[in-house]
């Protein structure tokens, strides 16, 4: 199936991202966000980009707000979502590409983000995949979360930094790895490569992976390090920190 990636342009279209999240994400009306706000991005500089069928059916979508920290603009990259039956077909790196051009489009060098950490799928698209480096932990970011995939554990999460111009990403998109797999990393910190099977079976366990993932995450962040590398190892996945400037 072909797709088309394209900004929303009708308060239907819009209003198919709002509908999108609580098929991907489960979510209840007290979390999503709402078409109001979409609507509002359009107008302030924001992005609300959706991939559509051949009928014009909205199967995933991203948005994007303006933003603004230490002198620099940026945008923050709200949600990314496609719905299952059209995942791994390129559609989320086509959507984050497509963000990526705008961006720069609009003089932008830079879009953030947060994902939990412990989600080895996000971990791998965001690192290898986009070319992200993270060096920023906050716990229990949103709080309790009504989702399919958060409930039982605090909403913890990693910011994901993807500096459009840099060598990193450029080399990324270019289809190499974001690190030399001949470097040693200065640090590495393990999780499960699925974890909602360790949340269904041993949820105790779970929150014991998360409170060691958290606190030895935010020990390298301290430590001036960076995740710049995300490796796939059978069940066990692995964060690769190094010295990391922009």
């Amino acid at each position: 199936m072909s797709y088309v990636i394209r900004p929303c342009t009708t308060r239907e279209e819009l209003g198919a991202c709002v509908t999108l999240q609580k098929k991907i994400w489960g979510y209840s009306d007290l979390e999503v966000y709402p078409q109001r706000l979409f609507v509002n991005l359009r107008q302030i500089g924001g992005h609300v980009l959706a991939a559509f069928t051949p009928q014009g059916r909205a199967v995933g979508f991203v948005a994007s707000m303006p933003a603004w920290r230490s002198g620099r603009d940026y945008y923050h990259s709200l949600s990314l979502g496609v719905l299952p039956e059209h995942e791994n077909r390129g559609l989320g790196r086509a959507l984050k590409l497509e963000q990526r051009r705008l961006a720069l489009r609009a003089g932008i060098d830079r879009v953030e983000w947060t994902f939990d950490p412990l989600r080895a799928k996000n971990a791998f698209f965001n690192v290898v995949r986009l070319g992200a480096a993270c060096r920023r932990y906050i716990a229990d970011h949103y709080g309790a979360v009504d989702s399919h995939f958060q409930k039982g554990l605090p909403s913890d999460r990693l910011v994901a930094e993807w500096w459009l111009r840099s060598p990193r990403v450029r080399r990324t998109l270019s289809g190499k790895p974001p690190r030399s797999d001949r470097k040693k990393p200065a640090d590495e910190v393990t999780i499960p490569s699925d974890i909602e099977s360790l949340k269904r079976t041993r949820p105790g366990e779970a929150r014991a992976v998360q409170a060691r993932v958290r606190e030895q995450l935010e020990d390298c962040f301290a430590r001036k390090l960076a995740i710049t590398g995300f490796a796939l190892e059978g069940a066990i996945a692995k964060y690769l920190l190094d010295p990391y400037e922009d």
